[in-house]
């Protein structure tokens, strides 16, 4: 999934279980930000208040970097059921890092966050709980597992849904997956799906005594308007921009959270903290040179006394935090006894 369902999608949902506006802006916000906390960076170097990120994302999904393998299971191909009915393949292989939607450990890792009250922590496990169905039939790891049959799989590393390109996050795309016994795949049932599913957990969460007949009617009443504002299908993802209009429009509805959601800004929480020293090219540029330019941009905070108070920090925290959860959870399911490098 993309920042449609991480950020727009999300930040409806949210507001719709029963989370106040601002809230459910953390929660949004946190749960896209997993995309794009993609830089480790050194903050105060040398000082007291030094300080050093984890990163959830590597900064091109397309071309991962092998020794940080560990972030793709914990973070966006959370392992499932290898014998799930959705995973059956004409060559009739399983996989046991198989990512399958909504699954038991998908649910444990989200429960766990939910139970620590950190809207932080409830973001990033949103973010790998609803990718368990765009990224369905996926392991997060280097394997044949991956690979696809079309023309540009020979180019592309077999990690993740890197042989697919961009076709599984893309919510108005349908399309075809030629390994599975049922080769078509409506990204628009698949996030509809997980949109009623998170609000459910959302909703529970916030409202533990609503009734059934209640939870139902909020599902119905989302996956309408949901299905609404994703529109027809949409092959080379040219009405992105219309249907984040049309998220945003819902979003100034009573019932989501009465107030236009803004648009995504992915350095928001850091600009807010941290000062930035450029020295050469800027490493925060999405210019290709920068990889090899020999000089590291300085990073300072910007209020050494209160840092550990600003979202950018809190969310690093849960990063962290999330990570050493996943795994000790994993560890003792699909990923129990295997021997898997840089693991």
């Amino acid at each position: 999934m993309d920042i449609e369902f991480h950020y727009y999608m999300t930040y409806l949902i949210a507001t719709k279980a029963g989370f106040g506006k601002e809230d459910a802006l953390t929660v949004a916000t946190a749960c896209q930000y997993v995309d794009d906390n993609d830089m480790i960076l050194q903050i105060d170097k040398g000082r007291d208040t030094a300080y050093r990120n984890y990163i959830s994302q590597t900064l091109n999904i397309l071309k991962p970097k092998s020794k940080l393998f560990r972030i793709y299971p914990l973070f966006h191909f959370i392992p499932g059921y290898p014998e799930s009915p959705t995973a059956f393949r004409k060559d009739g292989k399983m996989h046991w890092l198989n990512t399958t939607p909504n699954s038991r450990n998908a649910n444990r890792i989200l429960d766990a966050a939910l139970a620590t009250d950190d809207l932080y922590r409830i973001g990033i496990a949103c973010h790998g709980f609803a990718d368990t169905w765009a990224h369905q039939n996926f392991v997060g790891y280097f394997d044949e597992f991956n690979a696809m049959a079309n023309p540009l799989s020979k180019a592309m590393p077999n990690i993740g849904h890197a042989d697919a390109g961009h076709d599984p996050d893309w919510p108005a795309l349908f399309w075809r997956d030629e390994r599975m016994l049922h080769e078509w795949v409506d990204n628009k049932a698949l996030f509809l799906d997980a949109a009623e599913t998170l609000l459910k957990k959302l909703t529970i969460y916030v409202d533990p005594r609503i009734s059934k007949t209640g939870l139902a009617e909020k599902s119905r009443a989302l996956r309408g308007d949901l299905d609404r504002a994703i529109g027809d299908r949409d092959r080379n993802n040219s009405y992105r921009a219309a249907r984040i209009a049309r998220y945003r429009a819902l979003s100034d509805r009573a019932e989501y959270g009465d107030c236009e959601l803004a648009e995504y800004d992915a350095n928001l929480w850091l600009d807010e903290v941290v000062n930035e020293s450029v020295r050469g090219l800027r490493d925060r540029s999405d210019f290709i040179l920068t990889r090899w330019d020999p000089l590291s941009d300085v990073y300072t905070w910007k209020n050494p006394q209160n840092h550990r108070r600003s979202r950018w920090y809190l969310f690093q925290e849960a990063v962290k935090n999330h990570q050493n959860e996943a795994w000790d959870i994993l560890v003792q399911s699909n990923m129990a006894n295997l021997e898997l490098p840089h693991m």
